[in-house]
C-alpha cells in the first residue's frame, strides 16, 4: 500500500495484507495519521497508547472492548467512531469482516500490547513498544511471539487461569513493517 494525499479507502483496504495492518495512509507528518486495517479475526491483544486515538468503522460490524471504561464494550457499525483516550486499553473484535481507520499521533510515541486474564480480568502481560523508533507492527509481532513462547506469561498470577496463545493466523505484521520501512526510505 502506498501513502497518498487522496484515496478511496474501501478500495485501498482490499490491499491490506492481514488483519490489524494499521497501515499509515497519508504522507509522514499528517496529524493525526489515519491507519487502515481490514479485520477478520479478534485483535490478538489490547492496545494501549501514549496518545489519544479515534477508531472509525468504515464497513462491517464489530465491537471494541474497553476494560475499565463505562461501558466496557461498544458496538461499531458503518460510520461509527469511538474516542479512545491515552492509556485506555482497547481491542477490536469483528463480528463480520470490518474495515477500520485508527487515527494516531504522528509520531506515535509509545504503545503497549497488553493481555488480560480471561477469568478475573487482571493484567497478565504487557510489552511496551517505541512506535516512533520502528514500525509499531514490528513491536506487535515481537510482543505476540514472546507471549506465545512463554506459558508463564499466559498464566494469571491472581487466579491461575490460562490464556490461549495469541492467534496470528491472519496477521502479517512483519510484511507490513517492511512496507512501512520501504515507504519511509523512499520518502526520506
Amino acid at each position: 500500500m502506498e501513502r497518498k494525499k487522496m484515496m478511496h479507502l474501501l478500495r485501498e483496504a482490499q490491499g491490506c495484507l492481514g488483519s490489524y495492518d494499521e497501515f499509515p495512509t497519508m504522507p509522514a507528518g499528517t496529524e493525526p495519521m489515519p491507519c487502515l486495517s481490514r479485520n477478520r479475526v479478534p485483535q490478538p491483544f489490547f492496545l494501549v497508547s501514549e496518545h489519544d486515538q479515534v477508531v472509525l468503522s468504515l464497513s462491517g460490524r464489530s465491537r471494541i472492548e474497553l476494560p475499565g471504561a463505562s461501558p466496557p464494550e461498544t458496538e461499531l457499525e458503518i460510520g461509527d467512531a469511538i474516542y479512545v483516550p491515552a492509556g485506555q486499553p482497547s481491542r477490536i473484535v469483528p463480528e463480520t469482516e470490518s474495515i477500520h481507520l485508527r487515527f494516531k499521533a504522528d509520531p506515535p510515541g509509545w504503545e503497549a500490547a497488553v493481555w488480560f486474564c480471561p477469568r478475573c480480568g487482571q493484567e497478565m502481560f504487557r510489552r511496551e513498544i517505541d512506535a516512533s523508533a520502528a514500525p509499531a507492527q514490528q513491536g506487535y509481532w515481537q510482543a505476540c511471539q514472546e507471549f506465545n513462547r512463554d506459558a508463564s506469561l499466559r498464566t494469571c498470577r491472581g487466579c491461575g487461569a490460562s490464556h490461549s496463545p495469541a492467534d496470528l493466523t491472519d496477521i502479517k505484521w512483519p510484511e507490513v513493517a517492511e512496507l512501512i520501512r520501504a515507504e519511509d526510505r523512499v520518502a526520506g
